[in-house]
């Protein structure tokens, strides 16, 4: 039997998983010495990242798991040398079993009852700012910055308006990036990856970006009925597709695909925003007629 060691890690073997927005690696590690587990996978941070940021993520999860909620099991780390060695939850996502035609309701009903137990909580290690008006109109100029063509004349201010409407929501403890793609189906199990910056933010947040997520085939009025009514869900919804349109944008090669389905929701959800948006709607507009060029 072979054996790979790598900073101080011996597994029989290693696999690199893909990558998309984030700056660290994974990989898989077959039968890791130490564990008595098939395979694990290792979180492995940018060379930069100082050892409080991996203390921090390490914190985060074990916070998380301490509520009772769904995330990888914790077998070791190294803040010092920046990794984490974390449960394989397997490569089966909840929008690869939309994708393969599965009947996906009952892990939607199971992601919206899971937001349920998350909600009321409160966790030591989000991120500052919270998801408040400061980070929302952050987000929504980082869009700005990497548009593929001039920005219509009045987006920053509607851009202004939409941020500040959306930080009048009611609040509540949210994943932040809630989509199918972060959604782990395992051993019949819902679980949940990619939770690190949790945070304080609109109520309806991970709601709506689990309703509005462009990764997966959804027709409009399950959608709307994954994000539920109220006057908040709209524009939190635009906002948070207009967020994932500047990651799309920054970072072409790996979203392409979604900058058509978010742009075309987002454009759909603008009329309900109680808001004047003629600048975001001209943008949403050039942007799907751009990427299907």
């Amino acid at each position: 039997m072979a054996w790979s060691r790598r900073d101080g890690i011996i597994a029989e073997r290693w696999t690199w998983l893909g990558a998309e927005a984030s700056t660290r690696r994974y990989a898989r590690l077959v039968r890791p010495h130490g564990h008595d587990v098939a395979s694990a996978v290792l979180m492995v941070f940018a060379p930069e990242t100082p050892a409080a940021e991996v203390e921090r993520v390490r914190r985060a999860t074990e916070e998380l798991a301490a509520l009772g909620l769904p995330v990888p099991a914790l077998f070791a780390h190294d803040a010092e040398a920046g990794w984490i060695l974390e449960e394989d939850l397997g490569d089966r996502t909840l929008a690869a079993a939309a994708a393969a035609g599965e009947d996906t309701a009952p892990a939607y009903a199971e992601a919206l009852a899971l937001l349920g137990r998350l909600q009321p909580q409160r966790i030591s290690t989000s991120p500052t700012p919270a998801l408040d008006g400061t980070r929302l109109r952050r987000e929504l100029a980082f869009l700005a910055c990497h548009l593929p063509l001039a920005a219509p004349r009045g987006l920053e201010s509607e851009c202004e308006a939409l941020a500040a409407r959306c930080a009048r929501a009611p609040t509540a403890l949210c994943h932040r990036d809630y989509h199918a793609r972060n959604l782990m189906l395992h051993e019949g199990r819902l679980r949940w990856i990619d939770h690190q910056d949790a945070l304080v933010g609109p109520a309806v947040y991970d709601r709506v970006s689990l309703a509005y997520d462009p990764y997966v085939a959804l027709d409009d009025a399950t959608r709307d009925a994954l994000a539920g009514t109220g006057r908040h869900v709209a524009p939190v919804a635009v906002q948070r597709l207009l967020k994932a349109l500047g990651t799309y944008l920054s970072q072409r090669r790996h979203f392409a695909t979604s900058v058509v389905p978010a742009a075309r929701q987002a454009a759909r959800l603008l009329p309900r925003c109680d808001l004047p948006l003629p600048a975001t709607a001209d943008l949403l507009a050039a942007l799907a007629a751009q990427a299907v060029a």
